[in-house]
């Protein structure tokens, strides 16, 4: 073996290893001993400290309350006389309670009935918004179901105009019984060219900017016209009445809702 190794069973390898070591429970130097010293005080303090008045208050309180009334208390004793037993409720049936009253301590300086009066505010304005959004909510319903049969009854209207039109026109009626009763369009293409016959386009034209009424009872004036003219059903899309035509279909009824009902 040279000079120059080390023997592995010398004292120089220890050299140097104080400070990395880091062991649980040793301690090797005089600073992390005094941090240690400090830990252990600091801790016994929190320990030793006495604890403050409500926290002593509410121990004292939940233990009385989960400690049961011993036999021997006077007022357990007369209950007992009067037929009372322990764990079951109050009353000739035992259908009253069975644990004691809650206590509920008032831990603000506010006056009596605040506090519920505050609640009952809170409560009112939550009862209102939810008032509000089911009227939000059944207006916007309302209003769609609205537009839907506005929809559908304009879609009715027109599809009675265009079919009462054409069969006028292969029935050769010049003329419509009522003025709604053909399209918009043709009425004023005739007007116009009536008006074009007798020099008077400034009457057409005040007529072309009035707008169309489109109601129920126009749309059933239509509908019984067709009916009982050429026994014709808007809905079925067929002659029903007439037994001259080669197509027949059992119809339920004049109107969409017999037809839906099916």
């Amino acid at each position: 073996m040279s000079d120059s190794e080390d023997d592995y069973m010398s004292d120089k390898l220890l050299v140097g290893c104080e400070k990395d070591d880091v062991r649980p429970g040793l301690l090797f130097n005089k600073t992390q001993k005094r941090t240690h010293e400090i830990y252990k005080q600091q801790q016994e303090l929190k320990l030793k400290k006495p604890k403050r008045y409500h926290e002593q208050e509410q121990e004292v309180r939940d233990k009385g309350l989960s400690t049961a009334i011993s036999e021997d208390n006077k007022g357990f004793q007369l209950l007992q006389k009067m037929g009372y037993k322990s764990g079951s409720g109050l009353g000739k049936e035992a259908s009253g309670i069975s644990k004691p009253i809650e206590i509920k301590l008032k831990q603000s300086n506010t006056g009596l009935g605040t506090e519920s009066h505050v609640k009952e505010v809170a409560q009112k304005r939550q009862d209102l918004k939810k008032h509000a959004a089911t009227v939000c909510v059944e207006t916007f319903l309302t209003s769609n179901a609205e537009k839907r049969i506005l929809v559908r009854l304009q879609k009715d209207y027109f599809k009675a105009q265009r079919i009462c039109e054409e069969l006028d026109f292969k029935n050769s009626v010049k003329e419509p019984i009522k003025e709604f009763f053909w399209t918009r369009q043709t009425i004023l293409a005739k007007k116009k060219k009536e008006s074009e016959q007798n020099d008077s386009e400034e009457e057409s034209e005040e007529e072309e900017e009035e707008e169309e009424q489109i109601d129920e009872n126009s749309l059933n004036a239509i509908i019984h016209y067709l009916r009982n003219t050429y026994g014709y059903c808007i809905y079925c899309v067929d002659f029903v009445d007439n037994a001259s035509e080669e197509s027949q279909s059992e119809c339920p009824g004049l109107y969409r809702q017999e037809h839906e009902d099916l």
